[in-house]
């Protein structure tokens, strides 16, 4: 159902668009939503280039980011701002992916509005700035270009370091968005046949990704948790690097044979093996949150694809569509990329936890033996005057006699969060999913 608003048209979460285009753009499959709000015929719009519902406002680096990850072979989405052939404007959160001879895109309504806000605003002023840039006599090409630099430094004060970024942090949000607005693939009561069989296996395909999507939400929660003690880690490997540093440094011409000699001497190898371990945590963590977000964006994008097939599937009996069993086809392909790429996507986000464990639950024990060590150290030495006559070091002794004392009691929590990460499943059985597809084809080929 839409409705509108001055000069804009808005339309409800049950309202997905469809196209497939060929390379370069020009449109080969639209569905009845994209007709609809677009006001243009489907005769027009097929064989026409998608750009046929660009709007004035959106930036042309847009554009050129998108097209550039697309010839990469990365899928994109993207908040768009589109014009319908009546001059009326219709706002979509856009998802384009490769396909075989081209590329498939579903469109839906935005509905995370904290983030499309913010977008929208960064692409105004970047289409500002191409403005000028015309007016200056720069081509098509150069505004192009400089458009998408302008984006890039846009997005990246978003916390969107590439477009790829935005792109795994937006759909999953999208996506779960519709799916708590009440979007799912319809039922089958009441169908028989071939149309039946594609719902069925297109809601088992839905439920497959359910507890899937629950266990990354918590594993994302723990990750969240492990990542703020970033600066904790950081500053404990400051705290050891010193306390090595210290007692490396001391004059041992009248103690060499001391026993502080000997604990100092282990302290020093135990921090030098330590410290570069806890600044390597930092990016231990980036690897293990990039897994994740890679497979929070793959379940997203096989979610948002069954859905659309569920969607033609009931077109099949009312006729809304015009081809709806060659886009239900399309959609089938790219569902297979994704779920074939499922598996190693899974064994990557499980292997960096296990990895960042693994880290974790070897310097743990380190640090406990180098607060021993120096504890040690510090009884035997007594006072900080003794190895330090002339007090040059007293602040960094200081340090150290506090080091001695507490440890570094702020990282057995994050050990723990570690090994909770670990620990979660990431439930994904891709070989039923496939053969859940090989049936929906299967279906398709019984009513072609």
């Amino acid at each position: 159902m839409e409705s509108q608003i001055g000069y804009e048209r808005f339309f409800d979460p049950e309202d997905i668009f469809f196209s497939t285009t060929g390379p370069k753009g020009v449109i080969r499959r639209t569905n009845r939503t994209f007709d609809s709000l677009s006001r243009y015929s489907r005769e027009r719009l097929q064989r026409a280039p998608h750009s046929i519902v660009r709007h004035l406002d959106m930036p042309a680096g847009l554009f050129k980011l998108m097209w550039d990850d697309l010839g990469a072979g990365r899928p994109v989405s993207a908040y768009v701002l589109n014009r319908a052939a009546d001059g009326v404007d219709y706002r979509v959160f856009a998802t384009v992916v490769p396909i075989r001879g081209g590329f498939l895109s579903v469109r839906t309504k935005p509905l995370r509005e904290d983030a499309r806000r913010a977008i929208e605003e960064a692409y105004r002023r970047v289409r500002a700035r191409e403005r000028e840039f015309a007016g200056r006599g720069a081509s098509r090409s150069q505004i192009g270009e400089m458009g998408a630099v302008e984006l890039a430094i846009e997005l990246a004060g978003l916390g969107y370091p590439a477009l790829i970024d935005a792109t795994r942090a937006l759909l999953p949000a999208e996506v779960s968005a519709l799916v708590s607005a009440g979007v799912r693939v319809p039922d089958a009561a009441g169908v028989s046949g071939p149309v039946a069989d594609i719902l069925r296996a297109a809601a088992d395909l839905e439920r497959s990704t359910n507890r899937l999507v629950f266990q990354l939400e918590e594993y994302f929660r723990l990750l969240g948790s492990l990542e703020a003690t970033r600066e904790s880690m950081l500053q404990v490997a400051e705290r050891v690097e010193l306390t090595g540093r210290v007692l490396g440094a001391q004059d041992r011409t009248s103690w060499q044979r001391m026993r502080s000699d000997e604990i100092a001497e282990r302290v020093v190898e135990l921090s030098g093996r330590a410290a570069p371990a806890l600044r390597a945590l930092p990016q231990r963590m980036s690897a293990a949150r990039d897994g994740v977000l890679d497979l929070r964006f793959s379940v997203a994008l096989m979610r948002l694809m069954t859905l659309m097939v569920g969607r033609f599937s009931r077109s099949i009996l009312d006729g809304s569509e015009e081809d709806p069993v060659g886009s239900i086809s399309d959609l089938c392909e790219s569902l297979d990329s994704v779920v074939g790429a499922m598996d190693a996507v899974c064994a990557r986000a499980r292997q960096a936890a296990e990895a960042l464990d693994a880290d974790l639950r070897a310097v743990t024990p380190q640090i406990d033996r180098i607060t021993r060590r120096t504890r040690q150290w510090v009884d035997d030495r007594a006072a900080t005057r003794a190895v330090d006559p002339a007090g040059t070091i007293d602040r960094d002794m200081r340090e150290v006699r506090s080091f001695a004392q507490q440890g570094a009691p702020e990282v057995r929590p994050m050990a723990a969060l570690a090994a909770e990460c670990r620990t979660i499943d990431l439930p994904f059985d891709s070989a039923a999913a496939h053969r859940l597809i090989g049936s929906i084809v299967t279906a398709l080929g019984q009513l072609s």
